[in-house]
């Protein structure tokens, strides 16, 4: 017989259980879930399948409640991953069910999966993005060897430049913050808040980490990023536009890339991506592969489907005139509304 409860604590055999299993991420895990409670108040729900009292799933839940967007459901908030992680069907139907009954009681609109392999069921899907995935080697030298000659020459350009790359944790995160939420001003996209990046370093200091480029004092481009299970993720990056010639970005990743490599990581996860847009064939063009993700939604009977996306012809707008508000005022108000858009 398969039990379901809400798991209110991490354990250890939760994280173990995340740990085998390929798909697992650093977002499958019960820690992530308490990070978001913290962070933002958000209700969580960490569902576990046992079955004669060993954990045979998971299923992390992200109740995101808002005024202006809706309340709903997502596995899991702040990741491009997510959704369930089981033994077999019959493990999933029961953890599904379970997530359907928890969105009704809560009058939630929808519940968004967000997986790699699609569930096995008639949901609602978007197919538009991709993760771009390179498989790293284990010496950096051979590494660097393997990327195209275009790439290594835009690197030597930026050190020839007296451009430098560091990384670090905690003290470099005003850094990070300071350029990417000028970037985000720029793309007009409400920043998240300082305290989600604290919280992260915080929860996983040996998993996270900051990368940064300089140019004597002046910091031109940034990355946070974090590793879980031979895999490592880009998360949030900028780089000062103004510069772009003296290629900070190209810089950037292949200190992360070299980092990692020397850390032992199988893989690097340069982030999502629409396919054929700049940031897919930039991502391409280092070797990386695309990794289909399959967005699954399974919409409440009597609710409507409505996506909060920059591309959704109901915001386009706003978007423009975000980029033309002052900075220190989409810093005031990007953290209030960006919590509500996970």
């Amino acid at each position: 017989m398969i039990k379901v409860d809400i798991c209110i604590t991490p354990i250890r055999e939760i994280g173990d259980y995340v740990r085998k299993k390929d798909q697992g991420k650093i977002c499958h895990l019960p820690e992530w879930s308490s990070m978001i409670n913290r962070t933002f108040g958000h209700e969580v729900f960490y569902l576990v399948a046992r079955r004669c009292n060993l954990v045979c799933g998971v299923l992390p839940l992200t109740r995101v409640n808002s005024r202006i967007f809706g309340n709903r459901i997502i596995s899991q908030a702040f990741s491009n991953y997510g959704g369930p992680l089981v033994d077999n069907s019959d493990v999933l139907d029961e953890l599904m069910n379970y997530a359907y009954e928890l969105a009704r009681e809560h009058e939630c609109s929808f519940i968004e999966f967000r997986n790699i392999e699609p569930l096995p069921y008639d949901l609602s899907i978007q197919r538009d993005k991709v993760c771009m995935v390179l498989s790293l080697k284990s010496d950096p030298d051979e590494m660097w060897r393997s990327i195209r000659s275009e790439i290594r020459n835009r690197v030597r350009k930026a050190e020839r430049s007296g451009l430098i790359a560091k990384t670090g944790g905690q003290e470099l995160l005003d850094e990070f913050y300071r350029l990417w939420s000028v970037r985000m001003h720029q793309l007009g996209t409400p920043c998240y808040p300082k305290g989600l990046f604290k919280s992260i370093l915080e929860t996983f200091p040996e998993q996270s980490r900051i990368f940064v480029v300089q140019l004597e004092n002046q910091i031109l481009g940034t990355m946070f990023a974090y590793s879980f299970n031979g895999m490592a993720q880009c998360r949030w990056a900028a780089t000062n536009v103004e510069v772009n010639k003296m290629a900070p970005n190209t810089l950037l990743y292949w200190s992360a890339l070299k980092y990692y490599c020397r850390a032992g990581v199988q893989l690097f996860d340069f982030g999502r991506s629409t396919v054929g847009s700049s940031q897919y064939e930039f991502k391409r063009r280092w070797g990386s592969q695309p990794v289909q993700l399959n967005y699954q939604f399974w919409v409440c009977p009597s609710k409507k489907l409505s996506l909060v996306r920059p591309d959704n012809p109901k915001y386009i707008r706003k978007v423009e005139i975000w980029k033309k508000m002052p900075l220190w005022l989409t810093r005031l108000l990007g953290p209030c509304l960006s919590s509500k858009l996970p």
